[in-house]
């Protein structure tokens, strides 16, 4: 005898277009994937930064804001959006519940266009409960000339610690 059990698919999906419209966030945008997680106190909760849709991009400014009386940075890596034949120029400067990702891709082309993961964010909760972590409207798109990228829509993501 088998038996088998029925899982209902995860169908909230940060990186969909129509969805993210449908919460007013539009291309070019800067989103988390997956938009919540859960874990414990003192466990990781791993958020990946994405660029959704974005043309003719050299450099981002990601400036996201988080409850650090909640929620500790653990690690900040690059993402694999701006890899080419050179690695890209990464940078992240955490200070108390803002975090700074700076990357500039390095490729012959010298820009991106698509939707790709630009950091992983690791974060362990110090305190049960719910932290919001969002991006804040200092973020940034630049194109080769370091003028900015209009960013259409801003994710917010959920670290749910129990």
């Amino acid at each position: 005898m088998f038996s088998c059990e029925i899982v209902e698919p995860d169908l909230n999906n940060p990186l969909d277009t129509e969805a993210n419209a449908e919460k007013g966030i539009n291309p070019p945008a800067l989103v988390f994937s997956p938009s919540s997680v859960n874990t414990s106190v003192g466990g990781n909760a791993i958020l990946r930064v994405y660029a959704q849709e974005v043309t003719g991009v050299a450099g981002i400014h990601a400036k996201i804001q988080y409850d650090n009386t909640k929620l500790a940075v653990s690690s900040v890596s690059p993402g694999t959006f701006f890899n080419s034949t050179q690695a890209p120029i990464f940078i992240y400067e955490d200070n108390a519940g803002v975090l700074d990702i700076f990357t500039f891709y390095m490729g012959s082309d010298q820009t991106k266009d698509g939707t790709g993961d630009v950091a992983l964010i690791t974060f362990r909760p110090t305190l049960a409960g719910e932290s919001q972590v969002q991006f804040t409207t200092e973020s940034e798109l630049l194109d080769p000339q370091d003028v900015p990228i209009e960013i259409k829509g801003l994710g917010t993501g959920v670290v749910n610690a129990q």
